[in-house]
């Protein structure tokens, strides 16, 4: 049962999606399971490489430590998603941190049975190098960002991000929600993230972002309840970003 359990998802990952059911049957031996808790460190920066990674359920985040201790959140992976695979190909230790930001269970695949697997099955690089352009190019646009964009368009840039990638739509609770209206339809950005979190992500100090979020709510372009916040108006939003 757990194994098929394992298959079922493989094949639901953008990586292992064209393998028939024969071929799948191959893989799941080399896969191993973790259920780990929050705030718990994958691997660190620099550590050897043993392992590549994929996200079954729960969200991990990838971030570099500056100087000054100060994290530089890289991306926030749920469901599906994959990491720790750039060692995997040119045997060097992991580029960045890898913690869980909740309750996580994640697949592994062992640095040594993937080059295996790969080169078994040819498709699955074809499909990692379109996943690592695609990161790559996330990147590049994280430094034009962090290097010509002032913090309230990055914040609503990251916001618009969050929105497309973890929203889901909703119906925004009576309330005092200004020009907008009280019970207006939302977007809930269903991933709970502290005002530190939001910071790290950004480049910036978490009381910034508590002044920023304030104004966006005040202007009626979201709703703020904690750590959930809820996109009210799009459009307004992406001309923030721009």
């Amino acid at each position: 049962m757990e194994n098929e359990t394992r298959k079922s998802y493989l094949k639901k990952t953008p990586i292992f999606s064209g393998l028939s059911d024969e071929e799948l049957g191959g893989v799941v031996p080399y896969v191993v399971r973790r259920k780990l808790k929050r705030n718990t460190v994958v691997f660190h920066e620099n550590d050897p490489a043993t392992a590549f990674y994929l996200v079954k359920t729960g969200r991990v985040k990838i971030y570099k430590v500056g100087p000054d201790n100060r994290e530089q959140v890289l991306a926030i992976l749920g469901d599906g998603q994959i990491f720790g695979d750039v060692p995997a190909f040119d045997g060097g230790p992991y580029p960045a941190t890898a913690e869980t930001m909740a309750d996580s269970e994640i697949y592994l695949i062992r640095s040594e049975d993937f080059q295996e697997l790969v080169r078994r099955y040819p498709g699955i690089a074809v499909k990692i190098i379109r996943v690592l352009g695609q990161r790559l190019r996330q990147s590049m646009e994280l430094v034009r960002d962090l290097s010509f964009k002032q913090v309230p368009h990055r914040l609503a840039g990251l916001l618009v991000k969050l929105g497309s990638e973890y929203g889901r739509e909703v119906g925004v609770a009576g309330g005092d929600m200004g020009e907008t209206g009280a019970g207006a339809g939302g977007t809930l950005i269903d991933l709970p993230l502290s005002r530190q979190e939001l910071a790290d992500i950004v480049g910036t100090s978490r009381e910034t972002v508590t002044r920023e979020l304030k104004k966006m709510e005040r202007e009626g372009l979201l709703e703020v309840d904690r750590r959930m916040i809820t996109i009210i108006d799009l459009g307004q939003l992406k001309a923030w970003a721009r």
